[in-house]
């Protein structure tokens, strides 16, 4: 009991001490996180659109509509709110263990700068701890300076200065009243109220903070509803000036923030396996593939793993990353088709079939439960086939029936073992009619070369 005591009181001080350390450095000011590719060579930075400015530099009246909405005890509470914390436990308890917000500026900042996003009541504890070593180490405004730089917004932009030129054309100093509630609004849910996608959301979440600013004394009541009658006109939205690998990057940063959050003071230097030169030849593959095909509408997604080590060299995830940055390569999900039908085979080696163990009867191969199906490939089919042959043919009949002599549980524990999970137990499942993405199949796929395991 003692030694237990002993360890987690040494790590709780390794914890204090790492973190202490960290938020020291802040008043030095905090750098950029930077990936470099898998021959060293820096590659991006982590917040690739967001450009830091001074606090004299951002319109009072953003920095009071911020305050506001997220804080309105900003300027006295000492990192932590004890009253916003009860008011959010609260609304946990009444919304069944839900999270409610309850994070002061410097939480939020605290939670950006160095924890991930895993929602926990441990990583609010951290959250809270921070917080109290930032307020120790900096200034109301420089908390607040650099809150207004890293803060998420919408659609891949960071800090005030940058959601200020993408909405308005403007910098931050220049807003006015309407704009700056509206900018302030999208702090909460940046994804859902993007006012590229959801202006009259934003709209509506810009009124309340107008009705904050004014209870806080920032505005009269006169001001709020002049700016409450303002729709302020936003611009189209501007992708990057360089989109290539862009949703590789993108990738690795949510893979990034998901794990560690966001940028970790002192800067970080992040080595990644992507190879520029196979990025550049598999956006050139995706590219020649469809403008040989020429449909309207036509995407496509390509990844490309080394087999010997599961490393990620190439990912591209569309036609057009300027028109559409959804990533196939890991979010779409499609049936793979025949490409599935090598795991019926592997499963059918592993329960002591051989390649020239011979398949008979194929004409005849139907569902149990509906002997109307029929999976054969066309009319012509041979009648018998070993495994070699069937797989050479990518012969439907022979998969189909493979499938239900191995057993559709053996098929799906083989599959699984693979990373290749929620399939569905149907006669079907042979040819390639469960759901899986790009990144998933190819990465099941490294089991061949590897031997029966996957490389991870």
């Amino acid at each position: 009991m003692i030694a237990c005591l002993i360890a987690g009181s040494a790590l709780s001080v390794a914890w204090v001490s790492r973190y202490a350390v960290a938020v020291h450095r802040l008043g030095r000011g905090v750098g950029d996180t930077v990936f470099s590719s898998a021959d060293g060579k820096p590659w991006f930075r982590l917040d690739e659109q967001r450009h830091d400015v001074a606090l004299d530099q951002i319109s009072p009246h953003l920095q009071h509509a911020v305050v506001a909405v997220e804080d309105r005890r900003f300027y006295y509470h000492p990192g932590v709110d004890p009253i916003g914390i009860a008011r959010a436990l609260v609304h946990d308890i009444r919304s069944g263990g839900r999270f409610e917000g309850g994070s002061t500026l410097t939480q939020q900042l605290a939670r950006t700068l160095f924890l991930s996003n895993v929602r926990t009541y441990g990583r609010k504890l951290k959250e809270a701890a921070i917080a109290v070593m930032i307020e120790a180490q900096l200034t109301k405004t420089q908390i607040l300076e650099l809150y207004l730089n890293r803060v998420y917004l919408s659609a891949g932009v960071y800090g005030v200065q940058t959601i200020s030129e993408h909405l308005f054309r403007k910098s931050a100093d220049t807003v006015t009243l309407p704009e700056a509630a509206l900018i302030a609004g999208l702090i909460r849910a940046p994804s859902a109220l993007s006012p590229w996608s959801n202006y009259d959301g934003a709209l509506d979440r810009s009124h309340l903070v107008l009705a904050r600013m004014r209870e806080l004394g920032f505005i009269t009541a006169e001001e709020e509803q002049a700016a409450k009658r303002v729709r302020p006109r936003i611009q189209p939205y501007r992708q990057p000036a360089d989109a290539r690998a862009g949703w590789a990057k993108e990738f690795l940063r949510q893979q990034f923030r998901n794990e560690f959050g966001g940028d970790h003071p002192p800067d970080w230097q992040v080595h990644t396996t992507f190879r520029p030169s196979i990025q550049d030849a598999a956006e050139q593959a995706v590219s020649a593939g469809l403008e040989r095909l020429r449909r309207p509408g036509l995407e496509a997604a390509l990844v490309a793993i080394d087999p010997a080590t599961g490393d990620i060299l190439a990912m591209v995830g569309g036609a057009n990353y300027q028109r559409s940055t959804f990533n196939r390569a890991t979010r779409s999900r499609r049936q793979p088709g025949s490409a599935f039908k090598p795991f019926v085979y592997a499963a059918a080696l592993e329960s002591g079939y051989s390649p020239v163990s011979v398949l008979t009867n194929l004409r005849h191969v139907s569902a149990p439960e509906n002997p109307e199906w029929n999976p054969r490939s066309s009319e012509g089919d041979p009648d018998q086939l070993t495994l070699r042959a069937a797989l050479f043919e990518s012969n439907n009949a022979a998969a189909a029936d493979l499938q239900q002599q191995v057993g559709s549980r053996n098929v799906l524990s083989l599959a699984s073992d693979a990373g290749l999970s929620n399939l569905p137990d149907v006669p079907s499942l042979a040819l390639g009619t469960g759901l899986v993405s790009p990144l998933e199949l190819t990465a099941a796929f490294t089991v061949f070369p590897g031997g029966g395991e996957v490389a991870r």
